[in-house]
């Protein structure tokens, strides 16, 4: 059967409905006693748009009495109560007929699986399909203008795979045609409203399977609807709820990848290690995991009522893996530093015994060859897509190795090894008459001048017993440098004498 679209105009003023279900849910006990056996017609208004039919705006209203016509508030995109999916339920059980109501040109054009009155036909498919209501009804579309003969097919198309969808949601085959006619007209005047009107009431009075008043089937589908929960679920279309289903599955899965990998690596990084070409396969990590979800996700992007979820968990699967990178990151620069700075001690405790002319050159070269150590480690951890790059961890290092290298004559590690020196040469036997008294000098000064230490350098002489060592870094600027002297900026040169007197008796 050609199936036509039907748009109307029908008046009825508002003092002739009655209200039959308010805002609690529950049926009005004062239902006029209207025999069904002329056919139940149910106009679903679409709540925002202007009605080509004066109908109320209650839940569920008595709109006219011979033949008996019902209005019923349609379903919407940002949110449609129990109480409104409870009266959708009931209208689809005890009507004959259906007319929808307020559809109009856009909605058509711009792809009905996704409106409002997909989300009302789905309530409508979802009720007759779980209460086994198998006697045929009229499915009427109201289209508020002209529509091509290529929209009504592929409108027709629509509506038949929406119901599809959701016959597939329970078991057994069920065939569109069973359940449905679709038949409409174009309005162009009141007399072609009328028309259709009169041709709804004659679909419903065909449809018509019992004599029972209308109160009575009221209650029965009422309670029916009750029993069997469906007013509890939501009104997503199949499609729109596969998709919430699919973002979800996707977030699920690829942050489980990321976590599998991330954990992985903090197990590396806690035993004081760091991971090799971290920055590599965190870019790696990072671009798979979110370019899967977005391929994956890709046809939910296009459903106005799922894009800002697919949105939302693609922003928390982002934080998740870039937070935990960063936070890799973090602690692998921590590694490294501590590493050098053991490495470097280890080089000076080493030179120790260097002679006093040559110290300040090899201290100089093992400094060199730590920062050196330290930004080629730095640069196999960069991640530039999070901002995470060596400069600041470089210049922040050169700071702490100077001072390493400037306070290392005072350090514990140093006194020891002097102190074991000294212990050893004491505990020597000694030649009669072996008894002297030297005298010696040592001088270090440190220029710092303004800069952020990108200049380093150092100088010594030795003469006799007596030594001088001049340095000079220009970190004077050097939030680092500023820290270590309480927040105010190291003096410009700094002098450190130190007298030194060897007694042999």
């Amino acid at each position: 059967m050609r199936a036509v679209f039907i748009l109307f105009t029908l008046l009825v003023s508002a003092e002739s409905g009655s209200v039959l279900m308010d805002s609690s849910g529950g049926l009005r006990l004062k239902i006029p006693s209207i025999s069904t056996g002329s056919g139940v017609v149910s106009v679903i208004s679409s709540p925002g748009t202007s009605s080509a039919l004066r109908v109320s705006d209650e839940v569920l209203s008595l709109e006219s009495e011979d033949p008996p016509c019902l209005a019923c508030r349609g379903a919407t995109l940002s949110g449609t109560s129990s109480v409104e999916r409870s009266a959708l339920a009931t209208c689809s059980v005890v009507s004959g007929a259906i007319l929808v109501d307020g559809i109009t040109e856009g909605d058509v054009e711009a792809g009905w699986r996704n409106s409002r009155h997909a989300r009302t036909l789905t309530a409508l498919f979802r009720a007759r399909i779980a209460l086994e209501s198998s006697a045929k009804q009229t499915l009427v579309l109201c289209i508020k203008g002209e529509i091509e003969a290529s929209a009504e097919s592929a409108l027709r198309a629509e509506v038949k795979a929406l119901f599809d969808a959701t016959a597939a949601e329970s078991e057994g085959r069920i065939a569109f045609a069973d359940f449905y006619e679709v038949s409409v007209v174009s309005v162009i005047d009141e007399a072609s409203a009328k028309e259709a009107m009169d041709m709804a009431h004659e679909a419903a009075k065909q449809n018509s399977e019992s004599e029972n008043t209308l109160a009575s089937a009221l209650e029965e589908a009422h309670e029916r609807v009750r029993a069997s929960g469906i007013a509890s679920v939501a009104l997503d279309p199949p499609h729109v709820a596969q998709a919430f289903v699919a973002v979800g599955n996707a977030y699920s899965k690829y942050a489980r990848t990321a976590r599998a990998k991330i954990v992985a690596w903090k197990n590396r990084v806690a035993r004081g290690l760091w991971v090799e070409g971290f920055g590599t396969d965190a870019e790696t990590l990072r671009k798979r995991v979110l370019g899967s979800f977005d391929s994956e996700t890709l046809a939910a992007a296009g459903l106005p009522l799922v894009a800002p979820y697919r949105l939302e968990m693609r922003s928390q699967l982002s934080d998740l893996v870039d937070s935990s990178i960063s936070e890799v990151f973090a602690s692998q620069v921590s590694n490294i530093e501590k590493s050098t700075i053991k490495k470097l001690r280890a080089q000076l405790l080493k030179k120790l015994d260097t002679p006093p002319e040559d110290a300040p050159s090899e201290n100089a070269a093992a400094m060199r060859a730590a920062s050196f150590a330290f930004d080629s480690a730095m640069s196999d951890l960069e991640v530039p897509s999070l901002s995470l790059t060596k400069a600041k961890a470089c210049r922040e290092m050169e700071s702490k190795l100077t001072d390493e290298v400037m306070g290392f004559a005072d350090s514990p590690a140093a006194q020891i090894k002097r102190t074991k020196k000294v212990t050893k040469a004491t505990n020597k036997e000694k030649k009669p008459g072996q008894r002297s008294i030297d005298f010696g000098l040592d001088l270090v000064a440190m220029l710092r001048p303004d800069g952020f230490g990108s200049l380093q350098g150092f100088a010594g002489y030795q003469l006799g017993g007596n030594s001088v060592t001049f340095g000079v870094h220009n970190d004077a600027d050097d939030p680092q440098t500023i820290a270590q002297f309480g927040g105010v900026r190291p003096p410009l040169l700094r002098i450190q004498p130190k007298l030194r007197v060897d007694v042999e008796m």
